[in-house]
């Protein structure tokens, strides 16, 4: 006989997410570029401190590495403005700030402190930063855009007609290249409307530094560049939000008046992973078509803080991969695919290519690319779906039953396959289950029963926590399964409720587990019924909050 104990902590608390860190002076800012430059597939976010160098003021603040220039003549860095971390803050910040080293005069700051943070992710940004002598480039890179997309432009400059500090914000409508005395010149032309919408838009025209040559244009309309950030789809950038994916007291009803899910409730925010499961029929697929605006619901639904009614938009936000793979054209190659249904997000196919050989790459069959994709076996073409989900970077993608009809084997290679897309995508993942142990690999799990939708929410630890004991058990493992062996531990005094799968049966009680250990065995022993092992700590696992809460042994809760 054998007495096993198996504890955890009393607090389940989160453990910080993984974050390589690296700090450099301002002097050593050139070996903070290389530290970039090392990483430059990866998502650098930065601390600055330092001297905002037109005003001679202290500046801190936070943000989003956006380019590196290391050169002979320069050294700096452009950010992307986060966070303003200044305790007195007597002026905006301009949302791009050039970083050079301490002392530095040819930047916005100099740097005296710079933190460099790397959160393992993929840079995965669309948005591009100039100098105002590199506008040749921007005509070159913008010229690959399709003229129909909504590209958004903000230049920092000097007004050719008086050389006064000037900042536009307007949509790109034009580029051009012209012939100089040293090398070609860039010239981008911005839309630029009036404040309130009153009187008519202006047409500023952007230009290199000139030194021989003056602007070609009205000087009062035309500015000597110094800055120059173009956001390519700023007709797709998300609101403000709290939560990436909300729903409040969503409900669809068919005619007739009946529900089919009622008052559903939950939230989850960037980068979580959230399980959907319960019972066919519960409302979990209808849960998600609702979220997409696939079917009218009442309520709260938004991605990304867009409203799901609005499908033209709510659309750029949401990636679906559906439980049947035959949506894909079997006919066409993984990349074929990629560019068919990526088209519908109007990118242009270059970009497709350049996004679905990364996809490919990262999901480890890019040599797979150029066959047929019924040639592909199950879990390559599960991947090749998830690629076409992911191609136009949404910031929720949401699965429907992506593991039925597979095996143990390679369920759980699937699931570290999602894993992977949510750690180095950032993406945030949904997916409708009917394993609940499938559950365990995600931040937050929605629980639905038939005719009640969501009974349960919040994270795995904390709704095993809800279980008795918050959720340790007296494990009991027969030497061999005995129909008798569940009513003889139910009849134990002290004992709630007793779960049995196979040969392990788990005891829950609020009494002493060592004492409902001890009578356990008594009981088990007085009937003759043989026992391998007692555990006086087991631990509850999805499985048994779910048989739990669907026998109505417990009441869930959802967390807010």
């Amino acid at each position: 006989m054998v007495f096993g104990m198996e504890g955890r902590p009393e607090e389940v608390t989160e453990a910080p997410r993984f974050v390589e860190e690296s700090f450099f002076s301002g002097s050593r800012i050139g070996e903070a570029i290389d530290w970039a430059l090392a990483r430059r597939d990866r998502e650098i976010h930065c601390d600055i401190q330092g001297v905002l160098i037109s005003t001679g003021s202290a500046v801190r603040f936070r943000g989003r590495l956006l380019k590196v220039k290391k050169s002979v003549l320069a050294r700096r860095i452009a950010v992307l403005v986060e966070e303003d971390l200044r305790r007195r803050k007597t002026d905006e910040l301009d949302i791009v700030l050039t970083v050079g080293a301490e002392g530095s005069t040819n930047a916005d700051v100099a740097a005296s402190e710079i933190t460099m943070l790397n959160y393992l992710k993929r840079n995965i940004a669309d948005d591009m930063f100039y100098d105002g002598r590199d506008l040749q480039q921007a005509v070159k890179d913008v010229s690959k855009m399709k003229s129909s997309h909504q590209i958004s432009c903000t230049v920092w400059g000097r007004r050719a007609s008086d050389r006064l500090p000037i900042m536009i914000s307007g949509t790109l409508i034009g580029s051009s290249s012209m012939p100089a005395p040293i090398l070609p010149e860039g010239f981008l032309e911005v839309r630029v409307e009036p404040e309130g919408s009153v009187g008519d838009p202006k047409i500023f025209l952007v230009a290199q530094p000139q030194l021989l040559i003056g602007p070609r244009s009205n000087p009062n309309l035309t500015i000597m560049a110094e800055k120059v950030y173009i956001q390519p789809y700023a007709w797709r950038e998300a609101p403000a939000y709290r939560d990436v994916l909300e729903a409040r007291n969503l409900t669809v009803t068919i005619r007739g008046g009946m529900k089919l899910i009622e008052n559903v409730s939950f939230s989850i925010q960037e980068g979580e992973m959230l399980a959907i499961i319960g019972e066919s029929g519960a409302g979990k697929s209808m849960t998600i078509k609702s979220l997409i605006g696939d079917v009218p619901s009442t309520g709260v639904a938004r991605i990304a803080g867009v409203d799901s009614r609005q499908t033209s938009k709510v659309r750029y936000f949401f990636g679906y991969c559906p439980q049947d793979l035959n949506y894909m054209y079997e006919t066409f190659t993984p990349m074929e695919n990629i560019i068919a249904f990526g088209k519908q997000y109007d990118i242009p196919e270059w970009q497709l290519i350049n996004r679905g050989k990364q996809l490919l790459k990262d999901f480890n069959i890019l040599d797979k690319g150029s066959n047929l994709t019924r040639e592909l076996s199950g879990g390559e073409q599960r991947r090749v779906s998830i690629a076409i989900a992911l191609v136009h970077r949404p910031k929720v993608l949401l699965m429907d039953e992506p593991t039925s009809g597979l095996d143990p084997d390679n369920r759980n290679e699937l699931w570290h396959f999602l894993d992977y897309v949510n750690q180095e995508y950032g993406t945030s993942i949904v997916v409708v289950t009917h394993y609940p142990a499938e559950a365990e690999f995600c931040d937050k799990v929605a629980v639905y029963m038939r005719g009640k939708s969501l009974v349960a929410f919040g994270s795995p630890a904390k709704l095993k926590e809800s279980m008795p004991a918050r959720g340790f058990s007296v494990g009991v493992v027969l030497e061999d399964v005995d129909p008798r062996a569940r009513k003889t531990l139910e009849e134990v005094k002290g004992v709630q409720f007793v779960l049995q799968r196979g040969e392990l049966l788990k005891v829950f009680t609020e009494e002493p587990l060592e004492v409902i250990a001890e009578s356990c065995l008594q009981a088990l022993k007085d009937k003759g019924i043989a026992v391998k092992i007692v555990k006086t700590k087991a631990v509850a696992d999805m499985v048994d909050y779910y048989i739990a809460i669907t026998r109505g042994l417990i009441t869930g809760t959802i967390e807010k």
